[in-house]
């Protein structure tokens, strides 16, 4: 690591009472990259346990790797009590523990939805709260992009709540002063700090994120190849520069994908709206071609084969050599991507997962069109956070007129 943060250019301005903590603490931080939790210890003596997704732990070696630090799994979408007896034993055991209180990686450079439950854990653990807000993390590791590259990232670290704050503060003034400082959009201080990105592969593989195209509205998708993408429809075709902003050949109505993003997100909401309540054979989009996996419980993945998986308006269809499976809308508990921006789907006691062979993937498109689903069922409580507020204000919108 000593290495790592250096060839990177990773920095962290960190007061003494937090780099040289002893005692039991909560270190809390927004989320932007696959090597977060290691670059976040490294600053700090007494190393945390993290709490991670129960997706990454299962694969093997880097799961065993992970369980060896110390990681503490829990399941995405669900409360989960057992998580919470985990972290009590741990600050009881005199150990420290970390978490990222959006519950992924951020899509666009924007800190997303912070559960309030996090002041309760707060106050429940009763253990002084040190925030982490990264800045220029952004266009290290994006979560589209497959190598690091090198940029220049600032890590702001700060005693938050001090152990008698946390006992004294109501749960809303603790969840105010955690939100205040880990509110932070990464493309306004890129913007203002001009990070010179040193890489040749800035807009592999975005397609991962962005999916509907500006200027012919499709949502047909990118391919990418080193600084350049291309619409699969319109052939539309816009370079990453140097410092992470777009440039095309035409006028578009944005330079950064975190105005892309959303744009693209809202679009997306309203056209899956009215397709969702068609009723019809014709699937809504399909994933043609990926390794299908599943495990009973917590069991490692097991190989189902090679097939398709696509969405239809009230069911998914998987399709593997030799047979297919029905699984409707109304019965599967969480689906979107996770470690690698494979697709995962949990359904029962059973946990999926797709991945597909096409690296430009949305896995995004997934999440957003089933959660539009639950939405139109009235299966709110199945929402994912950071797109609840959005999706229900556009049905309630389109159901109004």
């Amino acid at each position: 690591m000593w290495f790592f943060v250096r060839y990177f250019r990773i920095s962290a301005r960190i007061p003494p009472q937090v780099g040289q903590i002893d005692e039991p603490y909560l270190l809390l931080a927004n989320h932007y990259g696959r090597y977060d939790p290691f670059i976040l210890s490294y600053f700090i003596d007494k190393s945390p346990h993290f709490i991670s997704s129960d997706a990454i732990l299962r694969d093997w070696p880097i799961g065993t790797f992970f369980k060896g630090l110390g990681a503490i799994p829990k399941k995405k979408g669900f409360r989960d009590t057992r998580v919470i007896r985990d972290m009590r034993k741990v600050v009881q055991d005199g150990g420290a523990l970390a978490l990222f209180p959006e519950g992924t990686r951020t899509w666009a450079g924007d800190t997303l939805y912070i559960d309030p439950a996090v002041a309760k854990l707060a106050r429940l653990l009763g253990v002084p709260v040190i925030t982490a807000r990264m800045q220029g993390a952004y266009v290290f590791d994006p979560r589209w992009a497959t190598p690091l590259r090198r940029a220049r990232v600032v890590i702001d670290y700060e005693l938050t709540l001090t152990k008698e704050e946390v006992r004294q503060l109501t749960e809303e003034e603790v969840y105010k002063r955690i939100t205040q400082r880990l509110s932070h959009n990464d493309i306004e201080w890129l913007r203002q700090h001009r990070v010179l990105i040193d890489s040749g592969h800035r807009a592999e593989y975005i397609g991962k994120i962005l999916f509907q195209c500006p200027q012919c509205k499709s949502f047909a998708g990118f391919q990418s190849h080193r600084n350049r993408f291309e619409c699969r429809q319109c052939k539309l075709q816009i370079t990453i520069d140097e410092y992470g902003f777009f440039t095309a050949p035409v006028k578009l109505p944005f330079d950064n994908p975190y105005e892309w993003f959303y744009w693209q997100a809202d679009n997306f909401i309203i056209e899956m709206i009215k397709q969702l309540t068609l009723a019809g054979d014709t699937p809504l989009f399909k994933i043609e071609r990926a390794v299908i996996t599943r495990t009973k419980g917590a069991g490692r993945m097991q190989k189902m084969g090679i097939g398709s998986l696509a969405f239809y308006p009230d069911h998914l269809c998987i399709t593997l050599p030799g047979h297919k499976i029905t699984l409707y809308h109304k019965d599967i508990d969480y689906l979107g991507p996770q470690y690698m921006e494979r697709l995962e789907m949990f359904e029962g006691e059973y946990a999926w997962r797709f991945t597909p062979q096409y690296p430009d993937e949305p896995g995004v498109k997934w999440e957003l069109a089933i959660n539009t689903a639950w939405a139109l069922a009235g299966q709110h409580a199945k929402l994912t956070p950071y797109w609840r507020e959005r999706i229900l204000q556009r049905v309630q919108r389109v159901r109004e007129n």
